[in-house]
Parts: structure tokens; sequence; C-alpha cells
């Protein structure tokens, strides 16, 4: 009789047991992107046979398995400017993801080409074969003092084009 009772009540206990949802820990699968290397205010040069072409510096710079990830960057260039001699590109941004050759620039964007052209945007995108930067957000800036603004911004550094929609530029005339 005892045991035909423990029996029961363990049937009864393997069958309440069965039907009580269990939740998974997934977290032993799941794989956190961890940095492989991490620099604090780095600087990297990259040189050609005749000079440097691009300076970049961080003040906080992470590589991951997929791509990097910098914080505080400032990118120099060496740009390809007809009319100006030695003009060179800077970039600045608080948050810069690089996959490839394609960078991402987040949060208080700002891009100058020696002192005749700046934008101010909250990000850019930017591919460094093709030498284009875009954005799909509102943008300001100044070329040779003259003010303007404007949206969706796509800047071609090597064939010096720029395009914005909804643009609105201010000449400043002299008399």
């Amino acid at each position: 009789m005892v045991i035909k009772f423990f029996i029961y009540a363990l049937f009864a206990f393997s069958l309440g047991i069965y039907f009580i949802p269990l939740s998974e820990n997934n977290n032993i699968n799941e794989q956190k992107d961890v940095p492989l290397i991490t620099f604090n205010d780095s600087t990297m040069y990259t040189l050609n046979e005749e000079t440097t072409t691009k300076i970049v510096k961080a003040k906080k710079a992470s590589r991951f398995k997929t791509h990097d990830i910098m914080y505080q960057g400032e990118f120099i260039l060496k740009a390809n400017d007809k009319k100006v001699k030695n003009a060179t590109d800077f970039i600045n941004a608080d948050v810069i993801i690089k996959k490839e050759d394609n960078y991402t620039f987040i949060k208080d964007v700002k891009f100058r080409r020696d002192d005749f052209i700046t934008l101010n945007t909250q990000e850019l995108y930017y591919n460094d074969k093709t030498q284009i930067a875009t954005n799909t957000v509102p943008f300001n800036g100044t070329y040779y003092k003259h003010y303007l603004r404007g949206e969706n911004l796509y800047l071609d550094l090597q064939k010096e084009i720029m395009k914005s929609k909804n643009s609105h530029f201010e000449i400043e005339t002299t008399k």
C-alpha cells in the first residue's frame, strides 16, 4: 500500500514537473562581441611611397572581429583638390565605426577642408575607396564664409561634387 502511494506520488510529481515551463538560459550559447584589442589615445598613420595619406587619432579605439569602433576620433586625409595645393580634410566625430572600407561617423560630426569648407551634422557615411561622403540628416556649414544648410548630403571628394536636398545657400556679397 505504501509502495503504491509512493509510485502514484512520484507519477503526479513527474507529471507536474513536465507541464511547468522552464526558462531557457540562452546566455551560454550567445557570445558577446568582445574587443580583440583596445587602444587608448591612439594614432594610426597610412603611408604611400610619397607621403602620409591618412592619420586617424582616437581617445579610445577597439578592434572587434568584424569592425572597429573609435571614440572621440579625428581623421586627417590628404585631399586631391585641383585648386588648392596640399589641401587637407579633417573629420571629427564622437563615435566612428569602421567596417571594411566604410566609415560611419556619429554624433557631433564636423567635416573641414582647410579653412574654406566646414560641415556640421549628426551622422556621416564615408567610403574610403570611392571617397564619397553621404548622410540622411540635416547639416549646416560654410563655404568661403558663405552659409549653407540642407539635408541628404552627397559629397564626392575626388570629383569635387556636392549635392543635397532642401538646400539653402546664403552668399555674402561685397560692395
